[in-house]
This record gives C-alpha cells, structure tokens and sequence, in this order.
C-alpha cells in the first residue's frame, strides 16, 4: 500500500510545496517584526524583569 503511494508520489511537487511554506513563514515573520511598534518591544523587553507582575502603563 505504501509502496504504490510513493511510486506515484511527485517529490519535486513536495519540495516545491516546502519552499513555499517556508517562504511564507518567513516573510510573515519579517512582516511581524517589521510592524511592530516600539512600545510593544518595550513591554516584551520588560517581561523578564518585572518578577511575574505585569507593569501597566
């Protein structure tokens, strides 16, 4: 059963379809990082030191 799945199994397809994916990610990655304001930074800067007490502000 495995057998005829992988003979009839396209791996140019498959790693097309992973450079995609990765190329998605990426870019939502850099697309994330790009928009985020510097007050978020801050805070996200912050977490380590604040002893588990969220700081409002």
């Amino acid at each position: 059963m495995i057998g005829d799945v992988l003979q009839h199994f396209s791996y140019s397809l498959m790693a097309t379809v992973a450079l995609l994916l990765f190329l998605s990610s990426f870019l939502a990655v850099c697309l994330r990082t790009y928009l985020t304001t510097s007050q978020i930074t801050d805070e996200q800067a912050s977490i380590p030191l604040s002893d588990g007490k969220r700081l409002d502000s």
